[in-house]
């Protein structure tokens, strides 16, 4: 009976998103910041409130940029060389070469996305975003939009979009939503293979990590976001999404 009413307590939060039912690991870390857990149907959070409070999305957008120039035929695979580094200054030096789809989401090469979302343009852009629901869907400058705050989305709208790619039921080609599916493999987490992507906004001090999972023939998507002052902090936003799904996976929430 014990474990039947702890079970119907934690079905019952997991369903309306009512109690901050997980553990705050972020203190750990002296910061604040959200996960969310999401099984297609539900819920598991720390913080509701920042659950759906939006932020930019920074490099996690990447994802959303390269799914819609896959599935408008700008590129064709993830093997193509479509960006070529012609001497500009750049932020990193891995940046200083041409560029697939594989090798840009590896380096989180910017400019080579720069270059993508040029290549969808304004027009294309607004309707692929207005399509799937993507936060605010505000587009500035075509390619720095999702950079310069204008943009924005929150952990709980990230994690039902990544819930999708991960069941492949968003509203693209199977082929296309495949291919992302499979570059964006991030670690092995106690044997279960997590596929991720990062990001982080310096201006607005917010990282976030956003992805999803299969276990027993079921997938989870997650988001998470967290303060962060600069790059020499960011290693906080892994271990803290590492220690979530120890957690959760040890304690068989999922």
């Amino acid at each position: 009976m014990k474990n039947f009413l702890t079970f119907f307590i934690i079905f019952t939060f997991f369903t309306n998103l009512k109690a901050d039912i997980l553990p705050n690991f972020f203190k750990d870390y002296e910061t604040k910041g959200v996960f969310v857990l999401y099984d297609g149907k539900s819920f598991l959070t720390n913080d509701k409130k920042r659950a759906e409070k939006r932020f930019s999305p920074a490099s996690t957008f990447k994802i959303f940029n390269a799914l819609f120039a896959l599935n408008l035929g700008i590129i064709q695979d993830e093997k193509e060389i479509f960006y070529f580094y012609n001497n500009e200054k750049v932020f990193l030096p891995s940046w200083k070469n041409d560029a697939n789809l594989s090798s840009a989401l590896k380096r989180s090469q910017v400019p080579a996305f720069k270059f993508l979302a040029r290549k969808i343009g304004k027009e294309n852009m607004q309707k692929n975003l207005t399509l799937i629901h993507y936060g605010n869907q505000k587009i500035s400058q075509i390619d720095s939009f999702w950079l310069d705050n204008s943009l924005k989305i929150n952990a709980k709208e990230q994690a039902i979009l990544l819930y999708k790619l991960a069941t492949t039921s968003l509203p693209y080609s199977l082929k296309s939503q495949k291919i992302l599916k499979n570059l964006l493999f991030y670690k092995e987490i106690n044997g279960v293979k997590i596929y991720a992507k990062t990001g982080f906004n310096d201006e607005a001090q917010i990282a976030s990590i956003v992805g999803f999972y299969e276990l027993n023939q079921q997938a989870f998507s997650f988001g998470l976001n967290l303060d962060i002052k600069d790059y020499k902090s960011l290693a906080k936003r892994d271990e803290i999404l590492e220690k979530y799904l120890k957690f959760l996976i040890k304690t068989g929430r999922v």
